[in-house]
């Protein structure tokens, strides 16, 4: 009885293991940078999605009222 309550107090900490929103921020940080886009240190094409995602919001949102 005292491992089921134990276990039910365990922190599931599976969501600090996504990779993908630092990779997204890193495509963000080139973008800003102004780095063209083959410059992506990603081959996996999931890491891949992820940094251009970043990457194209970042250039979206370049918004100058000049």
């Amino acid at each position: 009885m005292q491992s089921g309550i134990a276990q039910g107090r365990k922190a599931d900490r599976r969501h600090f293991n996504n990779p993908h929103p630092t990779v997204e921020a890193a495509g963000v940080e080139a973008a800003e940078k102004g780095l063209p886009v083959y410059v992506c240190p990603y081959k996996h094409p999931a890491m891949l999605a992820s940094w251009l995602k970043g990457y194209k919001r970042a250039q979206q949102l370049c918004l100058s009222w000049d």
